[in-house]
């Protein structure tokens, strides 16, 4: 990408965000998103396909930046402890894209993020793994996927309730998640 796309790329992302912290996602318009970026509609079209998507990659690549660095984390709670604080940080958007679930693109997000962090953390301590997921590739999908699921609804429920306390969210989490994934 060139200098001049992503700088577009990097505004458009900042005004759809911006307009999201004050602005439920479904009222936020693409032509509010280009006049607060100072663009036009047909370089909009260019980067994203509409504001719910653009705000969804505006998140994605937000926590992609918190989950940097952490596939050597000692514990699996620093992960858990990096994405709620960037759920924390962004609250106001995603509370304005519930209802009452999040958004399809902002929810995708999440199973993502989770699921790659669940794969990696496995691929780094194979001897957590049960045998009943070792060795069977769809057997453990099926472990990462039911983990992944049932963090982002935690992280729903966590936002719908409007707790502001990480260290109890992050607590909250662990403690319903199987004991083989935080050995």
């Amino acid at each position: 990408m060139d200098a001049r796309t992503r700088r577009t790329s990097v505004r458009l992302r900042a005004a759809a965000l911006e307009l999201a912290e004050h602005t439920p996602i479904d009222d936020v318009t693409v032509a509010s998103i280009c006049a607060r970026a100072g663009v036009t509609r047909d370089t909009f079209y260019r980067h994203a396909a509409n504001a719910v998507g653009l705000l969804a990659d505006a998140l994605a690549s937000e926590i992609a930046e918190a989950t940097e660095g952490l596939p050597h984390a000692e514990l699996i709670g620093d992960a858990e402890r990096a994405l709620l604080e960037h759920v924390h940080r962004r609250a106001r958007v995603y509370r304005g894209a519930m209802h009452p679930l999040l958004s399809a693109p902002l929810r995708d997000n999440l199973d993502r993020s989770i699921r790659a962090g669940l794969l990696l953390w496995v691929e780094l301590h194979p001897e957590i793994v049960p045998r009943v997921f070792s060795h069977d590739d769809a057997a453990l999908a099926i472990a990462i996927a039911y983990a992944a699921s049932g963090t982002v609804g935690a992280i729903e429920e966590w936002l719908r309730h409007g707790d502001d306390d990480i260290d109890r969210a992050v607590k909250l989490v662990l403690a319903a998640s199987p004991e083989w994934w935080l050995r």
